[in-house]
């Protein structure tokens, strides 16, 4: 889901994106050991010998962003042991990014059930959870996660982005401090808050966050987008058009970037320049301007 930001200038829609939340998907590293215990010992540690080699397939696949052919792999070591946890765990997140949220879902469930106690699993579920928009199971993954280990930034990140789905923004912004707290170089919190503090229309403060959070990585167009339009509601139009032009120089396809910068030089008075903006941005995604991208 995308968060956006909404004004009206002169009639006109103004929009940005915040950032999707920070998907902390990870492979174990951790191989378990052929089993011992099992009264036919050979077979059952061939089996899982042969399930360890696929799993090692569908990671080397997995990294290099070939997902299908990851998880093609992870079900042969299924097949081979089916109770071998970082099976199911790489299952479920090449499921995730292949979009198949209610499988990798299933597979997180299953990779649970053998290993509960792994957090980053359960934090997995949650933001594949929060895809589907369940975001009131979401947020009991994250809490129950948190539970285990409190000091991570990240999970108390992806708790702000499900309150904030859930209109809870107060919560939402004392979790994104507490995510700060805990580590303040995390620049996708400080963004969180600025968010926040836009719709609590602060705008100084929103502006001193996203600020700061662009100085921690100044390449995320959306981030510098997300400071054009602070400035533009602070009226501080030539520093807003830097920040679009900063936006677009990182990411020169985003229709959003473009159409924010319209609106800004439309305020600027530069009307003929705005139009031949405006018609970028449609140029870059004809349904900006037709009430269905969100």
């Amino acid at each position: 889901m995308l968060f956006v930001f909404t004004d009206s200038l002169n009639n006109l829609s103004f929009k940005a994106l915040l950032p999707i939340l920070a998907v902390s998907i990870c492979l174990s590293s951790h191989i378990a050991l052929p089993a011992t215990m099992q009264s036919n010992i050979y077979q059952t540690s061939s089996k899982k010998y042969s399930a360890r080699h696929w799993i090692k397939n569908g990671q080397s696949k997995y990294n290099r962003a070939k997902y299908e052919r990851a998880v093609k792999a992870y079900n042969k070591a299924i097949a081979s042991y089916p109770n071998y946890f970082e099976a199911w765990d790489g299952l479920g997140n090449s499921l995730y990014y292949m979009g198949n949220y209610d499988m990798a879902i299933q597979a997180y469930d299953k990779a649970l059930s053998i290993n509960p106690s792994s957090n980053a699993t359960r934090v997995n579920k949650g933001i594949a959870l929060y895809k589907k928009g369940n975001y009131e199971e979401a947020l009991k993954q994250y809490d129950m996660a948190l539970e285990k280990d409190p000091k991570l930034a990240k999970i108390w990140y992806n708790k702000g982005v499900v309150l904030l789905s859930l209109s809870r923004y107060n919560e939402a912004l004392q979790v994104f401090e507490k995510a700060i707290y805990i580590n303040p170089q995390d620049d996708m919190a400080w963004h969180g808050k600025g968010y926040i503090l836009i719709l609590f229309e602060r705008y100084e403060e929103a502006l001193h966050l996203f600020n700061k959070a662009v100085q921690v990585d100044p390449n995320r167009g959306w981030a510098w987008n997300n400071v054009g339009i602070t400035l533009n509601r602070l009226s501080m139009y030539d520093d807003a058009l830097k920040a679009f032009d900063k936006a677009i120089e990182i990411n020169p396809k985003s229709a959003r970037a473009w159409h924010n910068k319209a609106n800004t030089l439309y305020n600027l008075g530069k009307y003929e320049e705005s139009m031949r903006t405006y018609n970028k941005a449609m140029e870059l995604d004809p349904l900006l301007y037709a009430g269905i991208k969100k």
